[in-house]
Parts: structure tokens; C-alpha cells; sequence
């Protein structure tokens, strides 16, 4: 399949919000991650990356719909008024910066937490939750107070490096993007403190 223009007809007939992704399967077209996610870890050989219990599957769906209603819009555009506006001369939003600060120590707080349990956010194996979180936390923790942050959360610490040792993390294309965000000029000024 050829690249896709964002917004032509080809890419609003994959997905009509005219977001990514978009995904094809033979026959199947889907859109919006957790829909894709799902798919793939049930259509495709492998461990499963959600348990078989009812109350397992709705601590992934828990964790999936905090990470994406409240950890990445926090978290992600923390990262990107910290890191990506300055590296193109831009001044980030201070206010929102400041404003950051309650939510991302909540967050930080409860991711700690629930992997301080099983060394997982549900249990002691991988789940769909920990791949929504680890591209979140992973640049966020890029910034001074994301690093912080984890500084002070042991357990969380903890789970970041074993994510990031797993052999698919180091085949995937994040790993390249992350090793970018890392040459960035960043001032390693704390703009509010931790504790």
C-alpha cells in the first residue's frame, strides 16, 4: 500500500476522524488504537496480553482508559511544551506547565503503585495497559521533572527498564525516536518541584 496523505479520500475512507492509525488485515479495516490492539493480540499467535478473567480484562480496560483520557493528554503534551517547542524556538506554555504539576504527580503516583504489586500495571505479566503507557511515561520521563519523578518512584523505575529491555522494544521504531529526544537541548532546570 502506498504512504497515505493526510486528509485525502484514501485516508478518511481508512479512518473518518482523518487520525492514525489506521489498520488493515486482509479483509479487515479498523481504527483507534485500543480496537487495533485488541485485534492483533487476539488474531494473532502469541502470549495473550489480556488475562482470560473478567475482572483482569477490566483492570486493562481500566488502565487503558486512564492512560488514554488522563496520562496521555497530560504526559504527552507536558513533553512537547518541555522538549519539542523549545527545540524549534518556540516558548512553551508556562501556565499549562505549572498547571501540569497535581496530574502528574497523581499519575506517577498510582502507575507507581499498581506495578509495585505484580511488577505490571495488572499482575505480573505484560498486559495491552503497559504497552498504552510505556511510549507515554518513556517521554515524558525525558523531561527534567518527568525524570524526577521517577527518580522518586522505585517501582515504576523498575518497570520502565524491564519494558525497555524486552527485545521487541529494541526491534521497534520507538527506540530510534527515542534515542532523537534524547539529543535534545533540554534545560535540566526543574520548572516546579516533586515533592
Amino acid at each position: 500500500m502506498a504512504p497515505l496523505t493526510p486528509g485525502s479520500h484514501e485516508h478518511l475512507a481508512l479512518h473518518p476522524f482523518g487520525k492514525m492509525p489506521a489498520f488493515q488485515h486482509g479483509a479487515v479495516f479498523l481504527y483507534e488504537t485500543l480496537a487495533i490492539a485488541h485485534y492483533i493480540d487476539r488474531a494473532f499467535a502469541g502470549r495473550p496480553l489480556q488475562p482470560v478473567d473478567a475482572l483482569g480484562q477490566a483492570e486493562v480496560l481500566r488502565w487503558i482508559s486512564v492512560i488514554n483520557s488522563y496520562v496521555f493528554p497530560t504526559m504527552n503534551r507536558f513533553m512537547k511544551e518541555r522538549l519539542v517547542r523549545p527545540a524549534f524556538g518556540f516558548d512553551p506554555d508556562e501556565a499549562f506547565l505549572a498547571e501540569a504539576r497535581a496530574g502528574l504527580l497523581l499519575q506517577m503516583r498510582l502507575i507507581d503503585e499498581a506495578v509495585a504489586v505484580g511488577g505490571f500495571l495488572v499482575g505480573s505479566e505484560m498486559t495491552l495497559a503497559d504497552s498504552f503507557l510505556l511510549p507515554q511515561l518513556l517521554f515524558f520521563t525525558r523531561t527534567p521533572e518527568g525524570s524526577a519523578l521517577l527518580a522518586r518512584s522505585s517501582a515504576a523505575s523498575e518497570w520502565l527498564s524491564r519494558m525497555q529491555a524486552r527485545p521487541s522494544y529494541a526491534k521497534s521504531p520507538m527506540s530510534g525516536v527515542f534515542e532523537m529526544f534524547q539529543r535534545l537541548n533540554v534545560e535540566d532546570k526543574l520548572l516546579w518541584a516533586v515533592d
